[in-house]
């Protein structure tokens, strides 16, 4: 099933200094040195991603314990997030 939505991965880094790495698939886009600044550059690629995709981005961070939480952030005063698919929690 194809998701309606772009998306975009922080997986969790056991490093205090990184890399923290935004990934679309399994292609990484960059990293950082804070899981903040990561959170941050996925949240700049977004509407660039959006345009040129067509679709609302997604973006996806992970937790320590494994599990993965949608990140949702206001862009100019308003909410910006994707459904999620139920296939992302599937580990």
């Amino acid at each position: 099933m194809a998701s309606s939505s772009a998306q975009l991965f922080i997986p969790y880094s056991e490093s205090t200094q990184g890399p923290w790495i935004v990934r679309r698939a399994s292609v990484p886009l960059g990293t950082y040195p804070t899981q903040a600044d990561a959170i941050h550059a996925a949240e700049a690629l977004s509407p660039g991603l959006s345009d040129s995709l067509g679709r609302p981005v997604a973006i996806h961070v992970q937790h320590a314990d494994g599990s993965w939480e949608e990140h949702t952030w206001v862009v100019a005063g308003l909410v910006a997030s994707a459904p999620l698919s139920p296939a992302i929690h599937a580990r």
